[in-house]
């Protein structure tokens, strides 16, 4: 991995109380105008993370899809959305050879311990499973002003499959923590097997699959405390795994601090339309 600081003025040096709800109630059905809250949009200038614990076992899990699809349509553009498929739950797969777990959404579900599926961590908040309380919080995470934006640019190597990702990080404001940037990979357009309420549906699409990391489990530190105009860049690469669709994938940034809340998203294509 390549690794470089650099200041617009020169080189620098360089869970709270967790509102749960039980298991069971996670299961229970809810009613589709309860899902949405709709709330008069803000200014954005920053993207909210949505890390949404799923599960091909979960009969509940597609009314969370839609939700978060519903809360995109909302706020076009500026919800990020990763789906992950921990396994050793449950709710997790696989339903016969059709498997979507990755040692990284274990990684994610032992530390953010929701209470059931689906359950929806936004921006690094605690998990809610309270499908209608979703909208509300990604509002009051778009309010927030953002510290940094994140420029990805991303290529394909079809012979070796590698993907390489250059990344840009501009410092806005002044911010005292430490702060990591994580690369994932997610896949979209995959056609399997998903249980929704007393059947399974053999060809359900499941999108935005969380596949693997470009930057370890927690991300790469870029630095211990910003300034505005600082400028962080680098570069990381993957090898796609043989079943992974290139011209379906795509690239996810996200600033994390040491408390694991994400202060600014990004979403890239892996591929340009014309090249899939």
């Amino acid at each position: 991995m390549q690794y470089n600081h650099i200041s617009k003025s020169g080189l620098l040096s360089g869970c709270a109380a967790i509102a749960l709800i039980a298991l069971t109630a996670s299961c229970d059905d809810v009613k589709e105008d309860d899902r949405l809250i709709k709330v008069e949009r803000p200014e954005i200038a920053r993207k909210v993370l949505i890390q949404e614990f799923t599960g091909v076992n979960c009969v509940n899990c597609p009314t969370g899809a839609a939700t978060v699809h519903d809360i995109q349509e909302l706020y076009p553009g500026a919800v990020i959305a990763v789906g992950l498929h921990p396994g050793g739950t449950g709710f997790s797969g696989p339903i016969g050879s059709f498997n979507l777990n990755s040692d990284l959404s274990r990684v994610y579900y032992d530390y953010f311990k929701p209470a059931g599926f689906p359950a929806a961590v936004i921006d690094g908040q605690a998990p809610l499973t309270n499908i209608s309380a979703w909208s509300g919080a990604v509002h009051e995470q778009l309010s927030k002003p953002a510290p940094a934006d994140i420029e990805m640019t991303p290529s394909y190597d079809e012979s070796s499959r590698t993907v390489t990702v250059e990344y840009t990080v501009n410092v806005n404001n002044v911010y005292s923590q430490p702060l990591n940037i994580n690369i994932w990979l997610v896949e979209n357009g995959i056609i399997g097997p998903q249980k929704s309420g007393n059947t399974i549906i053999l060809k359900y699409e499941h999108n935005h699959v969380l596949r693997a990391s470009l930057t370890g489990d927690w991300g790469n530190q870029l630095n211990t405390s910003f300034i505005p105009d600082e400028t962080y860049s680098g570069s990381v690469s993957l090898v796609l795994d043989q079943e992974w669709v290139a011209g379906n994938c795509q690239i996810v940034g996200f600033l994390q601090n040491d408390s694991k809340s994400v202060e600014q998203a990004a979403l890239v294509d892996l591929m340009p339309a014309d090249q899939d």
